[in-house]
């Protein structure tokens, strides 16, 4: 049986879903790009190059570009990757590129994007998938791939075996894809995660590794001992051994890649932030670590509008 997938979002990680899909044959990729920029360039070639780990080797993935204010396609599935921020804007061209019996998989960090799409959006199964990938955008058509090649998927609070037929692809192009009946589970646990890498290495400049070294383990337990709480508050049981365990076990493995938040960080761009350890502060109802993190990121992010307001 042939599928369709669609990507909406051409940054890292919808690059490398492409390259995936592309390797297990699916021959044609829509790519949808907010930017009219990135859209002509890679009109250009209709490819995009993935640099692979440990090489200065690209591989080139042919895909078709679309730009999201066009809609053409008609989708099995969707693969939605842009930033949580952004999920809204989406809406509209997810509605347009769905059929009945169309599966969109969203692919944000942290908490909030599901929640939205899954309200606003009846037409169409809606799953998650958490993503263990590293990866950069080095411009519109060229995406350094470090590592990491595990997807985690379902729908929340039901089965989901409409997701096997894109699993099959993914996972015959290499890509570790795996339906679960517990995505929520996952979702909480890479939230873990993403509140101690991305802040820290956004706040430090630095890449993963920096969270490995002695003076960041202390804020290491405090992020997790609030995680921790949250978590209890919504039925969910975690030993803090194990996510410490957990934690730095993810961070040996991409220890060379540069957190999305950092990412966006040095383009001056917004970052998830209050949908990571916005979140938490938000859940946990008091001034906590992560609030104060979440804070200094938000200055950081408006470092360039002293005057306004």
């Amino acid at each position: 049986m042939s599928v369709s997938a669609c990507i909406i979002g051409g940054g890292s990680i919808g690059g490398i879903i492409a390259y995936y899909l592309y390797k297990g044959g699916l021959s044609k990729i829509p790519i949808y790009y907010r930017s009219e920029e990135s859209y002509r360039k890679i009109l250009d070639t209709r490819s995009i190059n993935i640099v692979m780990p440990s090489s200065s080797e690209a591989y080139a993935v042919p895909v078709e570009p679309r730009l999201s204010s066009i809609p053409w396609d008609e989708c099995d599935f969707i693969f939605n990757t842009v930033k949580a921020y952004d999920v809204e804007s989406t809406i509209e061209l997810m509605k347009r590129l769905s059929r009945k019996d169309t599966v969109i998989v969203m692919l944000q960090n942290g908490f909030g994007s599901y929640e939205l799409v899954s309200e606003r959006i009846q037409e169409a199964k809606i799953a998650v998938g958490v993503a263990y990938i590293g990866a950069e955008r080095l411009d519109a058509s060229t995406i350094k791939y470090n590592g990491g090649k595990t997807v985690i998927a379902g729908c929340p609070g039901k089965p989901c075996h409409e997701l096997s037929p894109i699993a099959t692809v993914l996972t015959r192009g290499g890509m570790d894809f795996r339906i679960t009946s517990n995505v929520e589970y996952y979702r909480w646990l890479k939230l873990a995660l993403n509140c101690v890498v991305n802040p820290l290495t956004a706040l430090t400049r630095q890449r993963n590794k920096v969270v490995l070294s002695k003076n960041a383990e202390e804020l290491v337990e405090i992020i997790l001992d609030e995680f921790i709480q949250v978590a209890r508050k919504h039925g969910y049981e975690f030993d803090k051994t194990y996510l410490k365990n957990y934690v730095y076990k993810n961070i040996e493995l991409t220890r060379e890649n540069m957190s999305s938040m950092l990412q966006d960080l040095l383009r001056g761009r917004k970052t998830e932030i209050d949908y990571i350890n916005g979140f938490i502060a938000r859940e946990l109802g008091s001034p906590g670590l992560n609030y104060f993190i979440t804070r200094l990121i938000h200055l950081i992010e408006g470092a360039g509008d002293e005057g306004k307001g």
